[in-house]
């Protein structure tokens, strides 16, 4: 009788069904995981984007300061001055569904311990006919020029091989290395800055808002 319940397919069977639940439960953790990111993503956008903008040394008291995860999006204003001999163009950017560059600038700052250079994206163009053909966009002022902005942390390195000048994301790290001196580990998504007349300089297309669009991933996760 016993031999008789527990034959090789029945066996197999509850061997498959443990295999099967422990993968289900592998991959809820995976999902849940991935809400809990996109989570604490959009909960920092909610809390941050649209407060009234800080000092930069508010949010990063020095350029070695490590951006926190609840302050991305901080909205910040900083006075200094473009270094637009080093400017950067970031491949591969969307917008509204068209594909261009995004224009970084370093912003040079005084700081206590003397001057940093703050990466500031001063928005999207779009891609001419040619992709490899790099569109004309507005330059950034000269002079001294009040930014106000949201940071973010840098992006990962992409691994692709670009010529000077060319990014594949917005990655502080090469930034840093080709550049040198003092950068600071986020860089600021600009939304408006003016000069000391309070002028309004020509810039790139201004970027889109984040999305607090947290996925079905919390769903997926119970089931």
């Amino acid at each position: 009788m016993f031999r008789a319940v527990f034959t090789r397919r029945i066996l197999g069977a509850i061997a498959f069904a443990i295999v099967f639940g422990f993968a289900c439960f592998l991959l809820g953790q995976w999902q849940l995981s991935r809400y809990e990111a996109k989570d604490a993503r959009a909960s920092a956008v909610e809390a941050n984007y649209g407060a009234p903008a800080v000092p930069l040394a508010d949010v990063l008291p020095s350029p070695t300061t490590v951006l926190p995860e609840h302050k991305v999006w901080s909205k910040v204003t900083v006075t200094g001055r473009y270094a637009g001999e080093h400017s950067y163009v970031v491949r591969g950017r969307t917008l509204s569904g068209s594909v261009g560059i995004e224009v970084v600038v370093p912003l040079v700052v005084q700081t206590a311990s003397g001057p940093a250079m703050l990466m500031v994206d001063r928005g999207w163009v779009r891609l001419s006919d040619s992709a490899a053909t790099i569109p004309d966009y507005p330059g950034a002022p000269t002079g001294e020029i009040t930014v106000t902005g949201w940071l973010k942390p840098g992006e990962e390195d992409r691994g692709r091989d670009l010529p000077k000048g060319q990014l594949a994301s917005v990655d502080l790290e090469t930034v840093r290395s080709e550049l040198g001196g003092a950068v600071y580990t986020a860089y600021l998504v600009l939304d408006h800055e003016t000069t000391p007349s309070g002028s309004t300089p020509l810039r790139p297309t201004p970027l889109e808002a984040p999305s607090v669009d947290r996925g079905p991933h919390f769903a997926y996760a119970l089931q």
